[in-house]
């Protein structure tokens, strides 16, 4: 105000000096002159406050995008999805003053299109909040709306608001009144949407709100897409290209971490070496291109009939192993003789020209800390026991325990 007070101070004396040259060059009476006068002081003084005005929104949008700016430089520190995620929740909450916030992308599960919850108020997912999905076909009103017209909307009161028929499932657990539905897009490109509100109703949402929560939208799905991109691109470094399992590289870094859990929480953690009888023999007589699918089945053998806890590797040619967590040797052994029986049992080509007829696995199998409290001993430990299993007889799997015991090897236990 002080500055508009200076300014119209300053308007008065120039204004003082055009009335002179009024009352000298033109011919009015005082009232016409005082008139004249007046408009021309308070077309000046409207200007000035405009101007103000102007100035002063211009300073709040840079601060905005100073602060969206921040924000989006922090989300390119991660490039994990959920790490993303919460830094989304957080920024929104602090910089736009919404308390109440629900991220929403579109998927695809079991051939049906829907929009999946992968954020709201205490909890993110990339996986999905089931119970706040929504599928697509249902999805008339607002929300498809404004992703379909890309487009935000407001709505003052969702009980009342025609284009919330469907309620969308948050409208009644999370009991919204008023919000505002923010499309994301990428390359024009509608991925999801923002939901927000605040559910004390003192931030009261408004059309200005909208250019700087769409350019936080659109960098938001800008630094999903690359999290997802490099979660995908560290996954294929993980995964063995042929078989689709874990790699060794893979197996390496995961067993440590998950022997350490064994010891913190005083569980059993069994670790199973698998190989493939006469392999070189089924490769020499049929081609490498009939060994590759050799590889590639039982993989799917070992992933449908392994529990979901337990993990498999390509450990490197025809040798796979198998970390199964919380599990003792005799859990362990009946795992794999279930996998050993259903390899013996599956058809595969050329089958018949094996030295038994038949495409079978020899197996070893360690526990820790039963066998060894070392972890770095544990894969000896199983090829140990895979290596008995192989001379006692070819298609048998061995636990290093009763190796142990023919051998007088010492064991742990």
């Amino acid at each position: 105000m002080g500055r508009i007070f200076k300014t119209t101070a300053f308007l008065v004396f120039i204004l003082a000096g055009i009335y002179i040259v009024l009352d000298i060059f033109l011919v009015l009476d005082n009232i016409a002159k005082y008139i004249l006068l007046a408009s021309l002081i308070l077309l000046f003084v409207c200007k000035d406050i405009q101007s103000h005005r102007q100035n002063k929104d211009l300073r709040i949008a840079h601060h905005k995008l100073k602060d969206i700016n921040e924000i989006t430089e922090t989300m390119r520190t991660t490039m994990e999805p959920e790490q993303v995620l919460w830094l989304i929740m957080r920024d929104i909450r602090k910089e736009f003053g919404f308390d109440q916030v629900f991220l929403y992308l579109f998927a695809e599960e079991e051939n049906k299109k829907l929009l999946k919850c992968i954020a709201y108020p205490g909890a993110v997912s990339m996986k999905g909040i089931s119970r706040y999905n929504i599928p697509v076909e249902e999805t008339p009103g607002i929300l498809s709306l404004s992703i379909k017209e890309k487009k935000p909307y407001i709505v003052e009161d969702a009980s009342r608001d025609p284009r919330v028929k469907p309620p969308i499932p948050i409208i009644n657990k999370f009991k919204l009144k008023s919000f505002a539905v923010i499309p994301i897009v990428v390359k024009d490109k509608s991925l999801g949407a923002l939901i927000v509100s605040q559910s004390n109703l003192k931030r009261k949402i408004i059309k200005e709100d909208f250019a700087p929560l769409l350019l936080f939208a659109n960098q938001v799905g800008i630094a999903i897409e690359i999290a997802k991109l490099h979660k995908d691109t560290e996954e294929l470094t993980r995964v063995d290209e042929l078989t689709q399992v874990y790699n060794k590289r893979e197996f390496q870094r995961r067993l440590p971490e998950d022997i350490e859990l064994t010891r913190r929480y005083a569980h059993f953690l069994s670790l199973a070496m698998l190989d493939i009888d006469d392999f070189k023999h089924y490769n020499d007589t049929n081609g490498h291109l009939a060994g590759d699918m050799v590889l590639k089945q039982l993989s799917q053998i070992l992933i449908g009939n392994l529990r979901r806890t337990d993990v498999p590797f390509r450990y490197g040619g025809e040798e796979f192993a198998v970390i199964l967590p919380a599990t003792s040797r005799e859990g362990a052994l009946i795992v794999l003789e279930k996998v050993r029986k259903e390899i013996e049992i599956f058809p595969f080509e050329y089958r018949e020209k094996q030295p038994v007829g038949k495409v079978t696995v020899s197996i070893g199998i360690a526990t820790y800390p039963v066998d060894t409290k070392n972890a770095q001993d544990l894969v000896n430990c199983a090829d140990k026991a895979l290596y008995r299993a192989k001379a006692t007889g070819k298609n048998r799997t061995c636990l290093y325990k009763d190796l142990a015991e023919k051998t007088g090897l010492r064991t742990e236990n």
